[in-house]
């Protein structure tokens, strides 16, 4: 398949990719609508994200972290297997907001505080058994965060995975050393986290 998303490469393909897919959410009211991702950024139906050539620019061993949400757990698995991928192992992120406390979001079975990690593999990565599957971080609403941003301590957790990994953060909104970011807002948050930085 050709990759007609352009997406990043690099000599032998990427070992670790972390991808947060657009994904596109049934919302059953206007309320809910306003709060959807679509009400946030451009969004894909599932047809499109099985069709991103990720298996492209992936190494032949390599290990994929796929976030996911709790609706649309069984379209994510359907993902890694069109993708080229076997499933391994389910993680967590616990949202926290920005006092601590678990965060308390959307949801109309139980209220969202988190979401799905799915790890899968190609061939045989090789990675390190130090990190655990559960990642408190803070994110969601009462975080001060932007919707569907993710937590630092994630990325965190991603590298101690595999330390020496080349990475790629497909769909990412930030950029940081030791990854190549791809996706339409990469780098939208950067100067937040300069500002952040410098303490303004």
């Amino acid at each position: 398949m050709a990759n007609d998303w352009n997406l990043p490469t690099t000599e032998g393909g990427f070992d670790f990719i972390m991808e947060d897919p657009p994904w596109h959410f049934k919302t059953f009211s206007p309320k809910g609508g306003g709060k959807s991702p679509q009400a946030h950024y451009r969004t894909e139906p599932l047809d499109v994200i099985k069709a991103i050539p990720v298996r492209d620019v992936a190494a032949k061993d390599c290990l994929l972290w796929l976030w996911a949400t709790g609706a649309n757990l069984p379209l994510a698995l359907q993902v890694v297997e069109a993708w080229g991928f076997r499933y391994s192992t389910l993680g967590y992120w616990g949202k926290l907001t920005k006092t601590g406390k678990i965060g308390f979001g959307t949801g109309y079975g139980f209220r969202c505080a988190g979401e799905p990690i799915i790890l899968a593999r190609r061939g045989k990565p090789k990675n390190e058994r130090t990190v655990r599957s559960l990642i408190m971080g803070v994110g969601g609403p009462g975080s001060g965060r932007a919707h569907s941003e993710k937590p630092e301590e994630a990325y965190a957790a991603a590298e101690r995975l595999m330390p020496n990994a080349r990475r790629l953060d497909l769909f990412s909104r930030k950029t940081r050393p030791g990854w190549t970011a791809f996706g339409d807002e990469a780098g939208k948050f950067d100067a937040a986290i300069r500002n952040l930085d410098l303490g303004e």
